[in-house]
């Protein structure tokens, strides 16, 4: 099987990082792989296998159907909310001649951080999905069930896929930056609203733990100037986007998470898998079913530093959570997104699912 896809950027987001991760394991599973992205993207390029081809000089969404005709795949892999348009005018100029499309949700539909207007405008253009996806991939099945409320695709056109996990060992391995902090992970842009975490330690009882923030984005500057007004220069730390971060994520006394909207996010999942607890805002309806167990941490469904802060002291407080279980088969999601494909390319030959 020949399978395409498009990522625009390569800053540590959780969407482009699992997309890398599929492609290596879709060609270890002797698939083609061909990856359409701009040609600044270096980075994107030094972490992907040789196997993997390398569409350069793609010039975005208004180039998307020209690139795809020009690679011919058997399947496009729309690894995202933010790549849906691409995918649209793939559809649209191609018609007929169009790969089948298979869409990954990777956010909250709802968005509901969006005023009024705006989240009356993403909900008609979600609604509007089902003209040019073939297939959906939801990472939950809660995530699953609010897509079929929120597209009208049908359930049977959607099918539930955990990420891989990401933790897999080899390559770059980052030291735990100190014997006891807590811990942030994603890129520093509105979305995960650090502001809100950093107020909100400043306001915890961390018994002199410090707070470590990974990633990096156009953010920088206004919280780093917000850890200089709050007095806490030397507490909280902004290290930027690093790999290999599973030791880190192993020996943290907690992980913060206090974004604005999410999908499935895949450092809760492996925060969990090492036995670290979480305190997260209800980003996403798949939020509850990553920490159902009271152990696991505590979810907020209000986005105020003292209610975040009185999470963090009470979590601090409680006993670590058992570790969960270990992914078997690394494997495992790729396999499932070929079956997905495969049920995508026999739907549009007529052959059904």
């Amino acid at each position: 099987m020949k399978i395409a896809t498009w990522l625009e950027h390569y800053s540590g987001g959780g969407v482009e990082r699992v997309a890398v991760r599929l492609a290596r394991d879709w060609v270890e599973l002797g698939h083609e792989v061909a990856i359409l992205a701009s040609p600044v993207e270096e980075q994107l390029r030094a972490s992907l296998p040789p196997e993997v081809a390398w569409v350069p000089h793609f010039g975005g969404r208004k180039t998307a159907p020209a690139a795809i005709g020009a690679v011919a795949p058997d399947v496009f892999f729309c690894p995202g909310n933010h790549y849906t348009s691409a995918a649209a005018r793939i559809r649209m100029q191609l018609g007929e001649r169009s790969p089948p499309i298979v869409w990954k949700i990777s956010n909250d539909l709802a968005r509901r951080d969006f005023a009024w207007p705006m989240r009356m405008a993403n909900g008609l253009w979600v609604r509007q999905h089902h003209r040019f996806t073939d297939r959906v991939v939801a990472m939950s099945r809660a995530m699953a069930q609010d897509a079929v409320k929120r597209t009208g695709i049908p359930g049977d056109r959607i099918d539930v896929i955990e990420n891989p996990h990401l933790a897999v060992g080899g390559g770059q391995v980052a030291v735990p930056p100190a014997d006891r902090y807590l811990l942030g992970i994603g890129r520093l842009e509105p979305q995960k609203d650090w502001g809100l975490a950093i107020r909100a330690f400043a306001k915890a009882d961390t018994q002199g733990r410090e707070l470590f923030i990974y990633g990096e984005g156009g953010e920088r500057a206004r919280l780093t100037a917000l850890i200089e007004r709050l007095g806490l220069v030397g507490r909280v730390h902004l290290p930027g986007f690093v790999e290999g971060l599973e030791q880190v994520i192993g020996q943290a006394d907690l992980l913060l998470l206090t974004s604005k909207y999410e999908g499935r996010p895949n450092v809760v999942v492996e925060a969990l898998a090492a036995g670290s607890p979480v305190v997260a805002t209800e980003s996403s309806v798949a939020m509850r079913e990553l920490l159902s167990e009271p152990s696991s941490g505590h979810l907020l469904s209000v986005r105020e530093p003292d209610a975040v802060a009185r999470a963090i002291e009470g979590v601090l407080a409680a006993p670590r959570p058992e570790p969960t279980q270990a992914i078997a088969d690394p494997l495992a999601s790729a396999r499932a997104y070929i079956e997905t494909f495969e049920r995508a390319i026999a739907h549009k030959r007529g052959e059904g699912d």
